[in-house]
């Protein structure tokens, strides 16, 4: 039963503004000695405190009230200061912290996915579900439900799911591991907090499966990486547990520490493929055998890993989605994340033996991944294609729409891809609007390159400098068409279409991108990139039918250039 309200004083009035500022004051203060208790008054005013109101909502509007005063608080903290507030002593005494808040979905039974084999249930707190995790995952072991010995976590901003990598079926001609969904974990209401608490109790599964021989946790590393961020919540470049979703390792050979430019991508993703790619970067190209690895982590700089000798720094790389160029963030991991990195990677050995019996070629993350509500369009195209269809926007509106929509150029994915589909718009790209020049980012690197092209299927070019002359044309067009080859055979080679006698390791791929700009450089001009949605026909691919959906849908990339010293 939750316990009983424990207050200070047993008549204290804790709907009294005066005592809710008392009560605040005395607890921030210790996290934030230089606030006073005028302040605390002037906060209880602004939150507006409603009797009985739900303390996760205090929270959340504490927490930003309190960041404008230039005081960060963790969502933890600020539950247990708006509980306080209500007159109980902390947020576990809390009537409210009783209530679940945290849905366990599993496929937990020897019949696979069946039916009976699915089950929920409901926690109060990541605390309370850690002990069910690791019971959980036992049950799955003892079954062999674990079989390539990886329990892969894949984060959304609303749910972790939980899968498992497991060998392609006999006669199978590519050859590629399946991977088998076997539950999740979502917020049963709208929670954006809801990961808080997670990096502890992941980590006791972690300990569970990892130490104990049993499988490795793939993507608990990000997760952890996320939570631990030491940068002041709001600032440049601040990461925290919100971008999960779209974070991922990446591993660079850097040769010359004084340049850390000159470093290439050896891989991207969570641990098990981060690893995996490293051990094939050594590979004898000749003989195809695997030498011993030795790795090493100096005791002072900044953190790395000497792999036989060669320098190997480890990097968090968080994506935050904009409308065509991400902004992204580069976090170089330190010591002693290195060395937690190091020592999970010897416990992952002793489970897979030597080699690793299953790694993602992309890891998938939030970026990219899914279809927008809305879509930036060309107005003039559409209504290019209503008039030569006999239609002005009002009739179409009326005749498939069964009501008016605004005339604008966002407009909702439904009705674009419907309007594709009645019109039968034979190039259906050209309805998505293109970025302006100060919409795309200046390509001096190839950092942006690499972290778009796991995402992106197909390469489009844009705006080319007046009076460029016709034999640097076609050397940039064969550069973009290489490129784009080169595109092509990953993502077939990613998906099993294309197998060989040994697998290419991913710095291949990852050089692409340097080299299409060092190509670009020499020819004397400067590269611009942004992404655009992309529709690919399926005809062909998919059995034709009437009512089927007659494209794929995807990302491109786009470039446009300009003369050096031109457009800065």
């Amino acid at each position: 039963m939750p316990a009983k309200p424990s207050a200070s004083t047993p008549n204290t009035d804790f709907t009294d503004p005066n005592v809710q500022a008392a009560a605040l004051w005395a607890y921030v203060k210790a996290k934030a000695p230089k606030f006073s208790l005028e302040e605390a008054i002037a906060v209880i005013r602004q939150l507006e405190l409603l009797p009985g109101e739900d303390p996760k909502a205090v929270a959340k509007r504490l927490r930003k009230v309190l960041q404008g005063r230039q005081i960060a608080f963790k969502h933890t903290h600020a539950l247990h200061a708006a509980s306080r507030l209500a007159g109980f002593s902390s947020w576990h005494t809390n009537e409210q912290a009783g209530k679940p808040r945290l849905r366990l979905t599993t496929y937990d039974g020897s019949n696979g996915f069946a039916p009976e084999s699915l089950q929920m249930r409901e926690f109060a707190s990541w605390s309370d579900l850690a002990t069910e995790l690791r019971d959980w995952t036992d049950r799955l072991h003892a079954r062999g439900q674990l079989p390539l010995g990886v329990l892969a976590l894949q984060f959304t901003e609303t749910s972790l799911n939980f899968s498992t990598p497991v060998p392609a079926d006999k006669g199978d001609a590519r050859q590629q591991p399946q991977s088998w969904p076997l539950g999740g974990v979502s917020p049963i209401l709208d929670d954006e907090e809801w990961l808080e608490g997670a990096p502890a109790a992941l980590e006791k599964l972690r300990r569970h499966l990892e130490e104990n021989g049993r499988a490795v946790l793939d993507g608990f590393a990000v997760l952890q990486l996320c939570a631990s961020s030491k940068d002041p919540v709001g600032s440049v470049g601040s990461v925290s547990l919100a971008d999960v979703a779209n974070s991922e390792l990446v591993l660079v050979r850097e040769d010359d520490e004084d340049d850390p430019r000159a470093g290439y991508e050896i891989a991207r993703g969570d641990e098990v493929t981060c690893w995996h790619q490293l051990e094939l970067s050594l590979r004898n190209d000749t003989t195809d055998e695997m030498p011993e690895v030795h790795i090493s982590i100096p005791n002072e700089g900044n953190g790395a890993w000497f792999v036989n000798g060669i320098r190997c720094v480890w990097v968090l790389e968080t994506i935050r989605p904009k409308e065509y160029v991400p902004g992204r963030i580069g976090a170089f991991l330190g010591i002693a994340d290195c060395e937690r990195l190091l020592r999970r990677y010897k416990l992952a050995k002793r489970i897979h033996g030597k080699t690793f019996k299953y790694h993602e070629q992309t890891k998938r993350i939030g970026y990219l991944s899914g279809v927008p509500d809305t879509y930036r369009v060309d107005l003039h195209f559409l209504l290019r294609q209503l008039n030569a269809a006999g239609f002005t926007w009002e009739a179409y509106c009326e005749k498939f729409e069964g009501g008016p929509q605004p005339m604008e150029n966002r407009l909702p994915v439904g009705f674009v891809f419907q309007l594709l589909q009645n019109l039968k718009v034979e190039n259906p790209n050209l309805v998505f609007a293109r970025p302006n020049l100060s919409e795309m980012e200046r390509v001096d690197d190839d950092s942006l390159l690499r972290a778009l092209m796991p995402r992106v299927e197909s390469v489009r070019s844009g705006v080319l400098p007046r009076d460029l002359p016709p034999e640097l044309v076609k050397e940039l067009h064969s550069a973009l068409e290489e490129f784009a080859a080169n595109l092509r055979v990953q993502k077939f080679v990613a998906g099993g279409a294309f197998q060989s006698e040994s697998e290419h390791p991913y710095l291949l791929y990852a050089s692409e991108a340097e080299q299409l700009r060092a190509t670009v450089d020499d020819l004397g001009l400067t590269m611009y990139a942004a992404v655009m949605p992309n529709l690919m026909s399926t005809k062909g691919l998919l059995p034709d039918s009437h009512n089927a959906w007659p494209w794929a849908m995807g990302h491109a990339l786009f470039v446009r250039f300009e003369r050096k010293g031109g457009v800065q």
